[in-house]
């Protein structure tokens, strides 16, 4: 890859009852993982601002808040703004990728 890869991811989604049990940070990481590999540079994505669990984990991950999309999402009461974070990748060095901690 050339230039300025990046992703961006659209949904991720983890069953009522088997959230806190650490399967969302287990697919994030999975994920960054294979952007790495793929040399990507960053790894974005949007996220309701009342959805304050899912938000704390990517802060905890590295995402930051970057940017914000008014009226994105639709809600009972009209439309739900969304918080752009990213999270920059590391590089990829001869040998091997960096280890995502």
């Amino acid at each position: 890859m050339d230039g300025h890869q990046e992703v961006h991811l659209l949904n991720i989604a983890v069953a009522p009852d088997q959230q806190g049990l650490g399967m969302a940070r287990e697919l994030l990481d999975t994920l960054a993982a294979r952007c790495v590999q793929q040399q990507a540079e960053a790894l974005w994505l949007e996220v309701r601002p009342s959805n304050t669990r899912a938000r704390a984990l990517y802060e905890r991950l590295g995402f930051e808040a970057v940017g914000l999309r008014k009226h994105y999402y639709p809600a009972p009461e009209g439309r739900e703004d969304a918080i752009v974070m990213r999270l920059t990748l590391p590089a990829l060095h001869a040998g091997g990728a960096d280890a995502l901690e």
